[in-house]
C-alpha cells in the first residue's frame, strides 16, 4: 500500500489480539493500522477456517447458482451476481458481467477476444489495492478546502476474471491443486530481500568511525523497494521511494509530454522537481499490473525535464501517451491519471566507442546527455548489497544449493522503515543474528477456480463445470408468534 505510513506493524507470528489506547500517549498511524489489520486477519481466518478458501453461499434448493457461476456463450465467459469468499476476504459481484466488462477491466486486454477452442480454466484473482481522492473524490472534505489537505485513504478489495488453458493433468488433481500449481510454477520460489544501515568494519575505534556509518538520512523514512519489470536477476528491474511511493500528485490534462497537474506538490520534499524518476498510473494500469505474468510490467517510467510550478506543469522526456503498455496513458480523467514520483536515480548510458570523425564524437556526446540513460530503472542483482541513499542498503538474497532461480513478481514489494534515532533500519533478523532475507511484504493475491470451460461439443456449445465449492446459508429465524 503506498500510503504515507511511518511504517506498518502488523505480523501474525506476534498473535496480537487488540491495540489498546493509553492516557496521555502520543497517537501513531501505525498502532491504529495495525488494529484494522488484527481485526481483518481475525475475520477472514474464521471464514477461512469454518466454510473453505474459497466459497460460496448458496441459495434455497432450486436457487443455488450462488455468486460467480460461469456461463459461455456468444464467444465469451460471463459469471452472475453475488458474493464469494477468498481466503476469507469478501467479493461481491453487484450485478452479472464478463469477462471484457468486469468493473476493473480485463487484466490482459490482448486475451480479451479469441478465447481457445481448447479447455480452459476460469477463476477469481483477488486482491487490494490503496484508494485517494486522487481516485475517489469524494473522500476529500471540502469543508477543508477545494484542494486542502487530504486525510484517511482507503483499501478497496479487487476481483479479476481471468483464464489459463487447461490439460488432462487438471482430473487427478482437481481445479484448486492443479491452479496453484500453475501459479506456483511461474512465481515460486518468490524473491527474497534483506536490508541493512552500512556499518563500519569490526574493530574500528569509534574515533575512526567513517562519516558514511549507519543511515544518514535527516528524517526518519519509510523505504519502499518495488519490483518493476518482473523476471530473475539479471534481468527483474526495480525502483525505489524514501516515501513508501506516496507522493502522487493528479493530472488534470496532458498534451504529448506535458502534463497539466493539480499541484506539484506541497513543498520540495513531497513535490516534483526536474531530474525527478516518475510513473504514469491510472485505474487501468493498476488493475492490468495484477496479471499473472512473471515478466509483465504495466508502465514506463519517465524523467523529468522541466517543472513549472507557476503554470502548475510538467514536461517529461518522452510522451506518455505513446506508452506500448497503454496508448493514451495520462489522457482519461475517467480513469484518474496520477504522476507517482520515485527516488532512484538510474545509472547513464556509458558512451559508445566513438566513430571516426566528428560525427562519432557527437554521438559520443549525447549519449552523456542527462536524459539518455539505460533504463530508468535498477537492475535486481542477487547476492551483493546495494546502496540506496544516506546508508540505506538492500541484498536480493540467493540460496547456496537453489536448483531454481529466485523468481520477481512486478509489482512485489518491500517495507523499509529507516530511523534517525538509531542511525539504523529496522529489519528482523534470523537465527544467526544476521538481517533475515523476506519474502515480499505485498501484494498479496488470492485464488479461486471457478469454472472448467471443455472444448465444443457437436452442437458447438460449451457448457462450463461449475467447480466452485457452495456452503449452505441457515434458514432464516422465525419472526413470527407462537404456533
Amino acid at each position: 500500500m503506498q500510503g504515507d505510513f511511518s511504517r506498518v506493524t502488523f505480523d501474525k507470528d506476534r498473535r496480537f489480539s487488540a491495540v489498546l489506547a493509553q492516557q496521555g500517549r502520543v497517537q501513531l498511524d501505525a498502532d491504529l493500522n495495525e488494529q484494522t489489520a488484527i481485526l481483518m486477519h481475525y475475520m477472514r481466518t474464521l471464514v477461512t477456517d469454518l466454510f473453505g478458501p474459497a466459497v460460496y453461499p448458496a441459495g434455497p434448493k432450486g436457487n443455488e447458482a450462488g455468486g460467480f457461476k460461469v456461463a459461455f456463450e456468444n464467444g465469451t465467459f460471463s459469471v452472475t451476481k453475488g458474493r464469494m469468499y477468498v481466503d476469507g476476504i469478501l467479493c461481491e459481484c453487484e450485478k452479472g458481467t464478463d469477462y471484457q466488462r468486469q468493473p476493473d477491466g480485463p487484466p490482459d486486454p490482448d486475451r480479451a477476444t479469441g478465447f481457445p477452442s481448447t479447455m480452459f480454466l476460469v477463476y477469481l484473482r483477488v486482491w487490494e489495492r490503496l484508494v485517494t481522492p486522487a481516485q475517489v473524490p469524494a473522500l476529500r472534505e471540502v469543508a477543508l478546502g477545494l484542494h486542502g489537505p487530504d486525510t484517511s485513504v482507503r483499501t478497496r478489495v479487487v476481483w479479476q476474471l481471468d483464464w489459463m488453458p487447461a490439460d488432462e493433468t487438471i482430473f487427478p488433481l482437481d481445479p484448486g491443486p492443479f491452479l496453484k500449481a500453475k501459479l506456483d510454477g511461474r512465481f515460486e520460489p518468490r524473491g527474497r530481500l534483506a536490508a541493512k544501515a552500512a556499518r563500519p568494519e569490526e574493530g574500528t575505534a569509534p574515533c575512526d568511525l567513517p562519516p558514511e556509518s549507519g543511515y544518514r538520512g535527516p528524517e526518519n523514512q519509510l523505504y519502499r523497494v518495488e519490483i518493476h519489470q518482473g523476471g530473475t536477476a539479471g534481468t527483474a528491474t526495480f525502483k525505489w521511494s524514501r516515501e513508501n511511493a506516496s507522493v502522487v500528485l493528479p493530472i488534470r490534462s496532458a498534451a504529448g509530454a506535458t502534463l497539466e497537474l493539480e499541484s506539484l506538490g506541497r513543498d520540495g520534499r513531497l513535490g516534483v522537481e526536474a531530474g525527478d524518476i516518475v510513473e504514469v498510473v491510472d485505474d487501468a494500469t493498476v488493475c492490468r499490473a495484477a496479471a499473472d505474468k512473471i515478466l509483465e510490467t504495466s508502465t514506463s517510467l519517465y524523467r523529468v525535464v522541466e517543472a513549472d510550478h507557476t503554470a502548475r506543469q510538467v514536461v517529461l522526456h518522452a510522451d506518455p501517451s505513446q506508452d506500448r503498455h497503454q496508448p493514451g496513458l495520462g489522457a482519461d480523467p475517467a480513469l484518474h491519471p496520477v504522476l507517482r514520483r520515485w527516488d532512484h536515480r538510474p545509472e547513464p548510458v556509458k558512451p559508445k566507442k566513438a566513430q571516426e570523425g566528428a560525427e562519432g564524437a557527437e554521438g559520443a556526446e549525447e549519449a552523456e546527455g542527462p536524459q539518455h540513460v539505460r533504463q530508468q530503472t535498477l537492475l535486481v542483482r542477487q547476492g551483493s548489497w546495494i546502496d540506496l541513499e544516506d546508508g540505506v542498503q538492500i541484498l536480493f538474497g540467493a540460496g547456496k544449493d537453489e536448483k531454481e532461480p529466485r523468481k520477481y513478481r512486478a509489482g512485489d514489494y518491500w517495507l523499509i522503515p529507516a530511523r534517525v534515532v538509531t542511525g539504523d533500519v529496522e529489519w528482523p533478523l534470523d537465527d544467526q543474528g544476521e538481517r533475515r532475507q523476506e519474502e515480499p511484504h505485498g501484494v498479496d493475491y488470492h485464488y479461486a477456480p471457478l469454472a472448467l470451460v471443455r472444448e465444443p461439443g457437436a452442437d458447438g456449445k460449451r457448457e462450463p463445470k461449475d467447480v466452485r465449492t457452495p456452503f449452505q446459508q441457515p434458514a432464516p429465524h422465525s419472526m413470527g408468534g407462537g404456533q
